[in-house]
């Protein structure tokens, strides 16, 4: 939330590996982590993540029109719209 200058650990990282994160648009403190076990969010900053899909995705990204796209392996795609 400070544009990188601070780093500090989660008090409650993803429950697993994550392959991806990305910021949420418009946002300072919303972010999505994807991995092969599922999607994570956090609301604060990444200081506490909850788990809001199982599915499995290697990376994530999102756009300025408050989407973010998400994609794995076998071509699978999805789209989380805010």
């Amino acid at each position: 939330t400070d544009g990188g200058r601070g780093w500090r650990p989660a008090a409650g990282p993803p429950p697993a590996y994550r392959s991806g994160v990305a910021w949420l648009p418009h946002s300072r403190t919303d972010a999505l982590a994807v991995g092969p076990t599922g999607t994570d969010l956090t609301t604060d900053g990444g200081r506490t993540w909850r788990t809001v899909d199982t599915g499995s995705y290697d990376t994530v990204d999102c756009t300025p029109d408050r989407g973010c796209w998400a994609a794995g392996e076998k071509g699978r795609v999805a789209r989380l719209e805010q």
